[in-house]
């Protein structure tokens, strides 16, 4: 066997192997977690990457976004592309490819306020006896949905359901707009000027994106009277941004600020239950 053929020979081997021990059930993740095929979890992790980049991206890029060695990349992005789960485009970019489709279609069906969200809600709200609701993304418009009432006597603010109003001071339409695209953001911005509520109300599109900014590193957003006064809201997206839905804890000032690490503890562990860590 020549030099060439012998060094192709062992860079395939390499790779083999390196997806074959990924792909062992046996095999045990850091901190002793339950054993499962890391190569489901890494092909997932490319799809998340991609969703995230409205121009696609590149093979190299998202080695580095999914921190998987190029060999591993290139296999999973062929299996996904035979799988019509990805795409090249014009530019040469993976892009998310038609089947896709199907898998947010059902996901729409699965999931349009009720089911999996309207249970979490549910289960939130009899947790933390306060008004805890769900806001989504639906055509272009932050909307509050399954909102469930706390048992306390004196109750927060009720918004009903549908309402779309001023999500700028509204905690679950602060992530939401945190979480989503710039041009997302652009565009509502663009159609949805913000309007001071209260004293409190952050009405200006800039220090709006240096809070978006600070939502994002630390993963929840606590907003005290911005939309009303006396009334504060802690919120959390699902999945980490990448699923159009936030999760909101509503309650009067005092209360809430007496119980704020309790309510943010609540509504992390009720979201991890549902949508574990990968």
């Amino acid at each position: 066997m020549s030099a060439a053929k012998t060094k192709s020979h062992r860079i395939k081997v390499r790779a083999s192997s390196e997806i074959s021990a990924s792909e062992d059930p046996a095999a045990v993740t850091e901190g002793g977690a339950r054993p499962r095929v890391q190569s489901v979890a890494r092909a997932a992790t490319i799809l998340y990457a991609i969703s995230q980049n409205d121009r696609g991206l590149s093979r190299k890029s998202i080695s580095q976004e999914a921190k998987l060695s190029k060999q591993i990349t290139y296999h999973l992005l062929h299996t996904l592309s035979q799988s019509g789960l990805v795409a090249r485009n014009d530019e040469g970019n993976y892009i998310l490819g038609l089947r896709v489709g199907r898998l947010a279609e059902g996901f729409r069906r699965q999931l349009s306020g009720s089911g999996q969200v309207a249970a979490l809600v549910r289960q939130i709200a009899r947790k933390t006896g306060e008004t805890t609701y769900a806001a989504k993304w639906i055509n272009g418009e932050v909307v509050s949905i399954d909102i469930v009432r706390g048992h306390y006597h004196i109750q927060a603010l009720e918004l009903p359901h549908g309402f779309s109003q001023d999500a700028h001071a509204r905690a679950g339409g602060k992530v939401l707009l945190a979480f989503a695209t710039e041009e997302q953001r652009r565009e509502y911005f663009r159609t949805h000027k913000p309007k001071r509520r209260t004293a409190h109300t952050v009405h200006s599109v800039k220090k709006l994106e240096a809070q978006f900014d600070e939502i994002r590193k630390q993963g929840y957003c606590v907003e005290r009277e911005e939309f009303a006064l006396g009334l504060c809201c802690i919120g959390m997206p699902l999945d980490n941004g990448l699923s159009p839905y936030a999760i909101g804890i509503s309650a009067p000032t005092d209360r809430f600020n007496d119980n704020f690490d309790s309510y943010l503890e609540q509504l992390r562990a009720a979201i991890a239950e549902v949508i574990p860590s990968s």
